[in-house]
């Protein structure tokens, strides 16, 4: 199984830095590119360091925004940033070969995220996922939103106790994850089980796309099980990291029972 990150101390507080200026961020790329989270670049990049960074990102499968100067102005601290920020972080990402030679729990729970775009649903699910001693929560590489210090201060500390994982490839984890003995668990609006109709004493891993687009096609093949929640009201759905608070409500639920 192909995974990033390894194991090392716990999340500091402050767990995001900037990196600004042309060459510092080139040098970054070329020492540490493992360290960065996101670039964000000026929406006109037509200088050649600028093109030489964006294709190196998108080479490295580093995520990268564009964003006008006053914003990477309040990044960097100074108007002085040259057109280019790199956030990089120093969270700890454990691989999940070693998460899973070292449960939590006799079942162990996991729960990936495929995208999500909104830090406070991402630091809001790595909060619930602690509360209910989760093993550990699974990002994909260059898919949705840096860890930064919004996704920190939405956890409320969580992520500096919470195994966070990254993985290259979201089927090719699920394919892992079958091979170890692990259930894949999925919520849609359209299923027919409810969430308390399957087992969840299970190893198992939970699986919560994104934002609107909800989660992929070959993923949704190699899951066990797809539920739902039950509505009774006149909404349609919950908030992701709402509706991922139901199901591992459930599963602590059923485990404790």
């Amino acid at each position: 199984m192909e995974s990033t990150g390894k194991a090392g101390a716990p999340a500091p507080k402050h767990p995001e830095q900037i990196v600004y200026g042309r060459n510092a961020v080139v040098e970054l790329l070329q020492q540490k590119p493992e360290s960065v989270e996101k670039i964000y670049l000026q929406f006109n990049t037509a200088h050649p360091k600028l093109k030489e960074i964006l294709i190196t990102a998108r080479r490295l499968k580093i995520p990268t925004g564009k964003a006008r100067m006053e914003k990477l102005t309040e990044l960097a601290g100074t108007a002085k940033n040259q057109g280019v920020c790199a956030l990089i972080t120093s969270v700890t990402y454990y691989s999940l070969e070693e998460v899973l030679a070292s449960p939590r729990n006799s079942a162990p729970l996991l729960v990936i995220l495929q995208g999500l775009e909104d830090p406070h649903n991402v630091g809001a699910i790595i909060r619930t996922a602690e509360a209910v001693a989760a093993d550990a929560v699974i990002l994909i590489e260059g898919k949705g939103c840096p860890v930064n210090a919004t996704v920190h201060k939405a956890s409320a500390g969580a992520l500096s106790h919470m195994r966070v994982c990254k993985v290259r490839s979201l089927v090719k984890c699920l394919d892992f994850l079958h091979e170890q003995g692990y259930q894949v668990a999925a919520a849609d609006m359209d299923a027919e089980k409810n969430h308390t109709d399957i087992d969840w004493r299970k190893p198992t891993a939970l699986v919560m796309g994104a934002e609107g687009s909800g989660i992929g096609s070959e993923a949704l093949k190699r899951c066990d099980s797809v539920v739902r929640i039950p509505m009774a009201g006149c909404v349609e759905s919950l908030n992701v990291s709402v509706a991922t608070g139901v199901l591992l409500y459930e599963a602590m639920r059923q485990r404790l029972g």
